[in-house]
């Protein structure tokens, strides 16, 4: 395993320190730090590794500990370093904000991000990096314009820079662009081949959505292929170049295969969205798609188990209206009108474009007219 050498002050002796053992309390590999007056590098470095083992108060930890006013005073003249530091801190606080559920803590989190970005642009505000940082966050928080402006700004300078390309195809996507987003995505993999997983995932997004579902079919497969590690400098971390477990890449081919219609390819589909649960037992699209399973084997107490899960995890609209929707349905079969009509008007209320998800609104008119039958034979 790599190390990293602490110059000790005022010898030619160095501190070794290795990055598998890392101490559990950074408070101690800090000690050194602070004591030897370590470049900034670092403490970037050892951040970094405690992020890859899944020591994350441990990586926070060194990184404000990074951006306090005592080493802002002693290290004025750092300014990279400084500036990596505050980005990697907003990304993480960017990151946090956007799997947050409870509206509170995620504003909390966004209001964290956007401070230590703002921090960073006090250092250099052409700093393309906290540009790129501002506008991730501002997609996290649904800001879909201002991120735009924001990777443009980037691109404006430097049109190869990936981070901003993938940024803005990003964008063009929640736009419903989907051609503009798969020629950001298919540019920034020309400048970069060793792009990381989510760009082969976006290309198959894309091509989902113009119906190239043979290409699309083909970049999913892709995402799953294993490969060496890359380094994505602006949030400070390592990713899988191509992920053998991404859970969106499996679900999205389970979706592909339960739609063909036929026996083989559903189940197919439903050991993809089974194995996408296990590796991550949160993922919205793969509880609602079990949820659907076990309504037609007659399992309700798994519908409405995994259905709830789904309802917990997720803010996004369509999904949380197919959570509502398998709840309604449940309760419905079993003659629980009152609970079905109620999950299936909250359907309805998540639904954005009625003719692309009608099911509850069916629902909600047999619910209905159920109700005026029970009310008119009672009279």
């Amino acid at each position: 395993m790599a190390s990293v050498y602490i110059p000790v002050q005022n010898s030619e002796e160095e501190v070794r320190v290795a990055l598998d053992q890392l101490p559990r309390d950074a408070s101690d590999i800090l000690d050194i730090l602070k004591a030897e007056q370590a470049p900034l590098d670092l403490w970037l470095i050892i951040a970094r590794e405690y992020f890859k083992q899944g020591k994350i108060d441990q990586f926070r930890q060194i990184l404000e500990e990074g951006s306090s006013p005592e080493i802002d005073d002693y290290y004025a003249d750092v300014r990279y370093e400084r500036i990596a530091i505050l980005n990697a801190l907003g990304a993480y606080y960017s990151y946090l904000g956007k799997i947050e559920t409870k509206q509170r803590e995620k504003e909390e989190h966004f209001i964290l991000a956007t401070q230590y970005y703002n921090k960073a642009s006090r250092i250099d505000m052409h700093e393309p990096s906290t540009w790129v940082g501002k506008g991730q966050l501002l997609l996290a928080k649904g800001e879909v314009e201002q991120a735009s402006a924001a990777f443009k700004i980037v691109l404006d300078g430097d049109r190869d820079n990936v981070p901003a390309l993938l940024g803005q195809a990003c964008v063009e996507f929640n736009r419903g662009r989907y051609s503009d987003s798969l020629e950001l995505y298919k540019r920034a993999l020309q400048v970069y081949p060793d792009c990381p997983a989510p760009v082969r995932l976006g290309i198959g997004l894309c091509r989902y959505k113009l119906g190239q579902f043979e290409k699309a079919r083909q970049a999913f497969e892709r995402v799953l292929q294993a490969s060496e590690s890359f380094n994505c400098q602006w949030i400070c971390c390592h990713v899988a170049l191509l992920d053998p477990e991404n859970v969106e890449a499996l679900v999205a081919l389970a979706i592909m295969d339960l739609r063909t219609n036929e026996a083989a390819g559903i189940r197919k589909g439903m050991v993809k969205m089974q194995t996408a649960f296990e590796i991550y037992p949160y993922c919205a699209m793969a509880l609602n798609y079990l949820a659907n399973h076990f309504f037609f084997t007659g399992q309700h107490f798994l519908v409405e188990q995994l259905t709830e899960t789904a309802l917990a995890v997720t803010n996004h609209g369509p999904t949380k209206s197919h959570s509502y929707y398998n709840l309604a349905r449940s309760y419905h079969s079993k003659g629980d009108y009152d609970k079905a009509g109620v999950y299936y008007m909250a359907s309805v209320k998540e639904v954005n474009k009625p003719h692309e998800f009608v099911f509850p609104y069916y629902g909600w008119l047999l619910h209905s007219d159920l109700k005026l039958y029970s009310m008119a034979t009672t009279l």
